[in-house]
């Protein structure tokens, strides 16, 4: 038992360290590599890999790569990735020929390459990175405007129209929206003001248009408003 403990940590070391030399060689190619294109014209695996972290399959890649502004070439390349019920026939993957993937190479020695990504994959990242800027833009909206929750001014507001930004916050199930109102401060005149809001989403029909609120303002700048959590919580849906 001793002695199986001892490989497992020893193996474990073994394999970070692996993974961390493997980090640094990628993070360097990248630093002066070139990122381009390619189409796959094989892929064959031999040799599989499993650890605690999954199976890995060694695959044997050659590619048609199209970098920007350059000739064509083909080339061959080695990469390691983990697959679940994959299917190979003698020794090919199915599926991977003409698949359209992306990689990185040593513009001074165009043998030296990496895998980064296949086109889904690389449309996934897009849209992430797409999210992930707009979310930045809607927070550095929004957040100035909560010290209004404890020290705005109580009024009342009506949505005339409600603006889904389609833009999700899937870890706190919340939406991003930009609400429409008119608000009218206790005693005075209303007037219209704009809210960036994150929802949630069982409470997206409570901010529909049409809906009454509670909202706060600032009484030096009235166009700053926010939603009054704490009294909106017992309105109906």
């Amino acid at each position: 038992m001793i002695l199986e403990i001892t490989d497992f940590v020893a193996s474990t070391l073994w394999r970070n360290r692996a993974n961390r030399k493997q980090a640094e060689r990628d993070a360097a190619l990248r630093a002066r590599g070139v990122l381009a294109p390619a189409v796959v014209v094989s892929a064959r695996t031999h040799m599989s890999r499993s650890n605690v972290d999954g199976t890995y399959l060694r695959i044997d890649y050659t590619a048609d790569v199209y970098p920007h502004g350059g000739a064509p070439f083909r080339a061959e390349f080695q990469h390691w990735s983990e697959r679940r019920g994959h299917t190979t026939i003698m020794g090919e993957l199915h599926g991977e020929a003409g698949k359209h993937i992306w990689v990185t190479f040593d513009p001074a020695n165009p043998a030296d390459m990496i895998f980064e990504y296949d086109e889904e994959q690389r449309v996934t990242r897009a849209r992430e990175a797409d999210l992930d800027a707009r979310r930045l833009a809607f927070n550095a909206a929004a957040e100035p405007l909560e010290v209004l929750r404890e020290h705005g001014v109580p009024a009342h507001g009506v949505i005339v129209h409600a603006d889904d930004l389609q833009l999700p916050y899937p870890a706190r199930n919340s939406t991003a929206m930009l609400l429409h109102l008119e608000v009218t401060p206790q005693g005075g005149a209303p007037y219209q003001a704009s809210i960036p809001a994150l929802i949630g989403v069982p409470a997206l029909a409570k901010y529909s248009a049409g809906r009454q609120v509670h909202v706060r303002f600032d009484p030096r700048d009235p166009s700053r408003v926010v939603l009054d959590s704490a009294r909106n919580r017992s309105l109906p849906n």
